[in-house]
């Protein structure tokens, strides 16, 4: 068994495609799927099993729900976590990135001898202005693309709990036992319509122009068909 958590809201489209994302998922095993979605509206779930029979989820509305200029990801995935069984890994999915069907089950692999994995060097594609960059961060994953086990989930939690904004630095460097990778098997979606992101790849002028979207084609292959090319 183990654990997803993704926090969303006020994000329909994208949400309606980490739903297929994660409903595509080579990972055969039991998922406790936890939801936490603070959106003024609640978002209209299609999957209701998600990856398979196997997965159960659960859904958060935690008070208050968010309005613009609010940053509520802490909040959220501090709820989220009480629903979260410490006993199995726990994947976090953000409900605006690209994952590649086998990314849980390779992910998960990465964890065999320690606490904390993630992808190295990050990838950020920004939809609405076609631009990209591969980022060059080497000492630590974003949390779109870390999964954890036993002590790295207590210390996600104290890394929510500590006011930073940037959780997924003060995570990584307080766990010893961990292991970066280059997978390649995750894409950092910006500029999906609904609720705008606070990270540098929602910015206009952010990163290289993808002239006819050879990047994202190269990138995301048969994935591409979710984002409009």
């Amino acid at each position: 068994m183990i654990n997803i958590l993704t926090a969303t809201g006020a994000r329909q489209k994208a949400w309606s495609i980490c739903e297929k994302l994660m409903a595509a998922q080579t990972y055969k095993g039991e998922v406790n799927w936890v939801i936490v979605d603070d959106g003024p509206k609640p978002q209209v779930v299609y999957y209701e099993e998600a990856g398979g029979p196997d997965w159960s989820l659960t859904f958060l509305r935690p008070r208050p729900l968010w309005s613009p200029g609010m940053n509520t990801q802490a909040r959220n995935l501090l709820a989220g976590l009480e629903y979260v069984d410490r006993r199995y890994p726990l994947v976090i999915i953000e409900d605006d990135d690209y994952y590649a069907p086998d990314y849980i089950e390779f992910a998960l692999a990465q964890l065999a001898g320690v606490d904390l994995a993630g992808e190295t060097r990050a990838r950020y594609y920004n939809i609405a202005t076609r631009r990209w960059r591969h980022l060059s961060n080497t000492t630590h994953s974003s949390l779109a693309s870390t999964v954890m086990q036993g002590a790295a989930i207590d210390a996600f939690a104290k890394a929510c709990k500590s006011g930073d904004k940037f959780i997924d630095i003060r995570l990584w460097a307080s766990v010893r036992r961990k292991r970066l990778y280059e997978g390649g098997r995750v894409v950092g979606i910006k500029g999906m319509p609904g609720r705008g992101g606070i990270g540098i790849g929602h910015r206009e002028d952010f990163g290289t122009r993808d002239v006819n979207d050879e990047v994202l084609k190269h990138w995301l292959g048969d994935g591409v068909r979710f984002y409009g090319s």
